[in-house]
């Protein structure tokens, strides 16, 4: 196990709103605990992919170039496998990347979730 969803598998889990509002639940307390806070409405509002990736890339983008010890904490917080950055090109895109492997991963973190508390 990689420790991430399949493209296929988190795009079908992605379908159900409660599944999303849960990954969002999860980003909102991990993000937390770096003093990143997300719209009154993201934990109650089931967001789409298109909506909640460039709101997790600004506020990683934001936290590593104010304050790189805590963007490393969060890293560490939400569990991301280093190959997972390694696997990230650091260009322009590199934040938006980061936010589909973090969001990716805390969804990993709700199935699993599910799936053993079943």
């Amino acid at each position: 196990m990689n420790g991430l969803l399949s493209h296929t598998e988190f795009l079908s889990a992605y379908q159900q709103s409660d599944f999303v509002l849960a990954t969002q639940r999860q980003i909102i307390k991990d993000f937390g605990t770096a003093g990143l806070d997300f719209p009154d409405n993201f934990q109650t509002e089931p967001h789409t992919l298109v909506e909640i990736i460039p709101v997790i890339a600004e506020r990683t983008k934001t936290l590593e170039s104010t304050n790189s010890t805590a963007f490393v904490q969060l890293l560490y917080q939400i569990d991301l496998p280093e190959r997972a950055l390694t696997q990230i090109p650091v260009d322009a895109n590199f934040h938006t990347q980061l936010a589909e492997f973090i969001l990716k991963r805390e969804a990993y973190k709700v199935f699993l979730r599910s799936k053993f508390s079943s």
